[in-house]
């Protein structure tokens, strides 16, 4: 089909070219042709096939819009109204199958089998037809039976979760598609808000006594002081703590197995009277401590470093 083009740039008179394609791709190249040519350099063309309108970009920035307007084009003669096959302002029965069967060779697609393809095209041309107030003119039946077809392609493709911006027609491909259907990984938000709530959940299932020495222990972060806080020794509180852990777990992995605990809670150390700062002094932070393969103890950075520069500058001194 031909095609009145008219570029319209910034300070610039329009320019009209015409351009002839049956399928949105080779419009698009026909567009892509003369756009070059006229801003020069490499372009991109987008193209609105619902409205025959769109825009021409150049190193990303909006260069130029265009439009096009079908050419006229011969159409069948008008013939009575009293005709048997009449269905519109002068077309019949076989107008429309002719210009069905032009809108399927108009399109490329090939998204399905032909009687498909025809019949889109058939009731679309059907219904703008009747609805016209106007006569309309052959090429734009035609053009409403091929968007017909295009815009069935496209809705089938988003349908399946397509990426529109490759080629490979993947199904399930689309970003939005595979974030909406895809599960949210272990440390996305929406896990972190079903954990918040889960953990309301089960700790309304515990005995009161052992649900306060669970929220004593983590407000506390501390075992004494959390049996401090309740006004109970320290051999109760870690009686209710161990108690209400397990069902607390029970419940957690439900109905999995919970999976057996390993290593000792660090939240001990305060109790089991190990010290946290070393005989000089520091802190001993994560950041602050030595663990070497041949010793269990600790060690503190801190005086690591000193003894390493006082052994440098000795050294130093007898060279």
């Amino acid at each position: 089909m031909d095609y009145q083009l008219t570029i319209a740039t910034a300070g610039q008179p329009a320019t009209h070219r015409t351009v002839t394609g049956d399928t949105p791709a080779e419009l698009a190249a026909a567009i892509h042709k003369h756009a070059r040519g006229l801003l020069g350099g490499q372009v991109d063309v987008h193209l609105d096939l619902e409205t025959l309108t769109g825009t021409v970009r150049r190193t990303g920035a909006e260069a130029a819009t265009f439009t096009l307007t079908p050419a006229e084009q011969d159409q069948p003669a008008a013939i009575e109204s009293t005709a048997a096959d009449h269905v519109a302002h002068g077309y019949t029965m076989r107008d429309l199958d002719r210009a069905a069967r032009t809108a399927c060779t108009a399109d490329r697609s090939l998204s399905s089998n032909i009687s498909l393809r025809y019949d889109l095209a058939w009731s679309a041309i059907a219904e703008h037809l009747v609805a016209a107030d106007q006569p309309p003119a052959w090429n734009e039946l035609v053009r409403v039976g091929w968007q017909a077809i295009y815009q069935d392609v496209k809705d089938v493709r988003r349908l399946y979760g397509v990426d529109s911006t490759s080629r490979s027609g993947e199904v399930a491909s689309a970003p939005r598609f595979v974030a909406y259907w895809t599960h949210v990984a272990a440390d996305s938000a929406g896990e972190g808000i079903v954990e918040r709530i889960a953990v309301h959940q089960v700790l309304a299932t515990l005995p009161e006594h052992q649900r306060q020495a669970v929220v004593a222990l983590a407000t506390q972060d501390d075992y004494q002081k959390a049996a401090d806080a309740l006004g109970i020794n320290y051999k109760a509180l870690t009686a209710r703590i161990r108690h209400g852990r397990r069902a607390f777990r029970t419940l957690w992995f439900s109905p999995e197995t919970a999976p057996p605990t390993r290593g000792t809670d660090r939240r001990v150390a305060s109790r089991a009277g190990i010290p946290d700062h070393c005989p000089q002094g520091h802190k001993f932070t994560p950041e602050n401590t030595l663990r070497r393969p041949s010793s269990r103890g600790r060690r503190c950075r801190t005086c690591e470093q000193i003894r390493d520069a006082a052994r440098t500058r000795t050294g130093r001194a007898a060279a």
